[in-house]
């Protein structure tokens, strides 16, 4: 086993188609991504980010990766300071640099959605909340990920326990919260009701959101997990022991009318209409994306294009059985119940019972093209960027 793929322990001392973009040339390693070797003697005064200062198309072209030789200080008594060890690369980060995303973006802006480090200096505030120097802490911090320093509001913070790698646990934050929570909170039902014996639907189920829809379904105890994905990824599926579908609405709806107890789409290839129709009588629709939607979008007169919120507004106010879900609003609307799931999947994943699965580890160089790499669709796993590379 190679050193990058070592747990990198985190030190505790308390007991988020239609594609724009050329394909770009595919390759077996680019001189982006980071090589097996051990974590370089940075100093720890340089603080290094990626940032761009308007909104555009192309991340290359517009992003910037800064070095300056300070490192961010509190300002206010709520505020901590994590010097990051990991911070995720998705296409909810590209959303947002096109300048479609559904909340104003303030410019200029820092990508990286989900964060993961340790605590290097916090505000009275944060102290007394029982916070300690060196503690190993996640946050689904929407922008700002994508640095080595990022300063965030201490009651958005979730513990990490101290044995699981940095770069699965930044896994977990958005992806796998989003999976769990649409499996588990969404869907309003008895207290004694579980998955055990339902039939489930994940569109895109190749995907990261999708493939860890199925991994905690299967743990769940789903009677049947269905997936759409291209066909080039249905042996896969099989091997999962999913049933995989076609990723065109109009032949999969047909096999599944009806018949599903949960639906979790992340497309919106058609307004949500098949994945409601897939529905049986007591099922529930969650919609935790529409990248069929955004990935053709262009920035509207307002910002976010009419047909993204066109379809939000659909999705959270007039489709019945329906629940709209973004893990960044989840987290700060339901604060208490974020933080319980998020220290259970890490508890899960500090025992080795879930297993997320990391498409590349890369330095901050790296993320401007990573980002038109997943844009190209050369990319459609996990992407984490390791900044002290």
């Amino acid at each position: 086993m190679s050193s990058e793929d070592e747990p990198q322990k985190l030190t505790r001392t308390r007991s988020r188609s239609r594609r724009p973009f050329a394909r770009a040339r595919s390759k077996s390693r680019s001189r982006f991504e980071v090589r097996d070797t051990p974590e370089q003697a940075d100093d720890d005064d340089v603080n290094k980010f990626v940032q761009y200062k308007k909104f555009g198309m192309y991340a290359t072209e517009i992003s910037r990766v800064i070095a300056i030789d300070e490192i961010p200080e509190v300002e206010h008594g709520y505020q901590v300071v994590v010097k990051v060890k990991a911070s995720t690369v998705s296409m909810n980060d590209c959303y947002i640099r096109r300048g479609i995303w559904h909340q104003s973006i303030s410019l200029p802006n820092t990508p990286g959605f989900d964060v993961v480090g340790v605590i290097v200096s916090m505000g009275v505030e944060a102290e007394a909340a029982g916070y300690d120097y060196g503690e190993a802490v996640a946050c689904c911090c929407q922008t700002g990920g994508n640095a080595r320093y990022v300063v965030l509001h201490y009651s958005d913070l979730c513990a990490v326990p101290g044995n699981v790698d940095s770069a699965q646990a930044a896994c977990i934050v958005s992806t796998y919260m989003t999976a769990y929570q649409a499996l588990h909170r969404c869907k309003p039902r008895g207290p004694r009701e579980t998955l055990e014996g339902s039939n489930i639907l994940v569109t895109q189920g190749s995907g990261p959101v999708g493939q860890a829809v199925i991994e905690l379904a299967k743990r769940g105890g789903a009677s049947k997990i269905f997936a759409t994905a291209a066909k080039k990824d249905h042996d896969k599926l099989h091997d999962q022991g999913v049933c995989p579908l076609p990723m065109d609405h109009k032949m999969w709806l047909p096999l599944v009318r009806g018949k599903m107890d949960l639906v979790i789409d992340c497309v919106c290839q058609d307004g949500y209409a098949s994945p409601h129709q897939a529905l049986n009588y007591r099922g529930h629709l969650i919609t935790v994306g529409m990248n069929v939607v955004m990935n053709g979008a262009e920035i509207g007169y307002c910002g976010t294009p009419f047909e993204v919120f066109f379809n939000r507004i659909k999705a959270g106010y007039f489709l019945s059985r329906t629940t709209r879900y973004c893990p960044y609003e989840w987290s700060q609307n339901h604060p208490a119940q974020w933080k319980h799931d998020m220290e259970y999947l890490m508890e899960l994943l500090s025992r080795s019972k879930i297993n997320p699965k990391i498409s590349k580890r890369i330095s901050l160089d790296a993320v401007p093209f990573y980002q038109q790499q997943l844009e190209a669709g050369e990319e459609d796993g996990i992407i984490v960027c390791k900044p002290w590379k």
